[in-house]
């Protein structure tokens, strides 16, 4: 069984990156240099709108980094990585990958694309406060869980820290935060593990 993950630093690829060294699986590395990279004959071979991440496994391909991460530690249970399918602590995981994609990273993504990603004649900037203020809603929500909790599932570690994390480091990154010192707090847990590939050391 080979695996083959499509990635890109900075990008929702390292979620995959982060879940396969978790996992302790071998995995082979395809990267490019953007923005050539995007949308590349190679890529939207695994990838209909040639984006990161996508992945092989065992010549299956998979894109969208929470099916991926989802499905690498389903199949490998073994790892204890995620909780067990039809268990509530899996309904909570589903939860929380929802909310950060439909709450906070959305946000954080309208943000990104009319900053840097669109044409500057398409830009929207009047849109960044509103955004901003979405995504507090969504930090307010974190804020309040992680109290109380030192991860987000079942008191210990898990994918869903590993999914949620990035866009939480994402929105410290874009200094959304500040308020928040549960989230920060939660995000210095996460980035002191050896395996996290936001650490800057």
């Amino acid at each position: 069984m080979t695996i083959t993950l499509y990635e890109l630093a900075p990008t929702r690829s390292a979620r995959v990156r982060w879940t396969l060294l978790e996992l302790d699986v071998p995995f082979d590395s395809v990267t490019g240099e953007a923005p050539a990279f995007f949308g590349s004959p190679e890529l939207r071979a695994v990838h209909p709108l040639g984006k990161v991440p996508a992945l092989v496994d065992d010549g299956r391909k998979l894109f969208e980094s929470a099916a991926i991460c989802t499905w690498l530690a389903d199949s490998h249970p073994d790892k204890g990585l995620i909780a067990a399918p039809g268990s509530f602590a899996r309904a909570l995981h589903d939860q929380w990958v929802a909310f950060t994609l439909s709450e906070l990273e959305a946000y954080l993504w309208s943000t990104a694309r009319n900053t840097f990603i669109y044409p500057e004649a398409e830009r929207l900037p009047v849109i960044f406060k509103q955004n901003a203020m979405e995504a507090k809603r969504a930090l307010a929500v974190f804020d309040a869980h992680l109290a109380d909790a030192e991860w987000l599932v079942g008191g210990r570690f898990s994918v869903t820290d590993i999914f949620a994390g990035f866009a939480l480091n994402w929105a410290r990154m874009t200094e959304l935060t500040a308020d928040f010192p549960h989230v920060t707090a939660y995000l210095d847990r996460l980035l002191a593990r050896p395996l996290c590939p936001y650490r800057k050391d």
